[in-house]
């Protein structure tokens, strides 16, 4: 998830008083139902479940343990995406070979997106 889409999906769960979690499910379940078209994928509605006396404050903790995994999946993303493009920018500056000047490094940056985005895709794609 982009950081983009990850505050959009943030600003719509407070916009509906949803917790984020609640959210994502919603938004995993309406983009599921609309890469198939609406055939029989809708998404499920579900009806409030009783809460017990006493066990609102686990919810509420299950709530926060679910908004701090949602924080550090998104950290994790993006510390994953740095390091492949490290990666990407050493393996560039290793064939680009010795060399100063503005052009030499222009073009191991260069080099260094396209692996990037590469390997982003491929990974994308799995």
């Amino acid at each position: 998830m982009t950081d983009t889409q990850a505050a959009a999906l943030k600003s719509y769960a407070a916009d509906v008083g949803l917790p984020l979690y609640q959210a994502t499910v919603r938004a995993l379940e309406l983009g599921i139902a609309s890469l198939v078209g609406g055939r029989g994928a809708e998404p499920v509605r579900h009806d409030p479940v009783p809460v017990a006396d006493g066990s609102t404050e686990a919810i509420e903790a299950l709530r926060e343990a679910i908004d701090r995994l949602t924080i550090r999946a998104e950290l994790t993303d993006r510390l994953t995406q740095r390091t492949l493009f490290a990666a990407g920018a050493a393996y560039a500056a290793a064939l680009a070979g010795p060399g100063q000047g503005d052009e030499h490094m222009a073009s191991i940056t260069r080099d260094a997106e396209r692996i990037f985005d590469r390997q982003l895709a491929k990974a994308r794609e799995s």
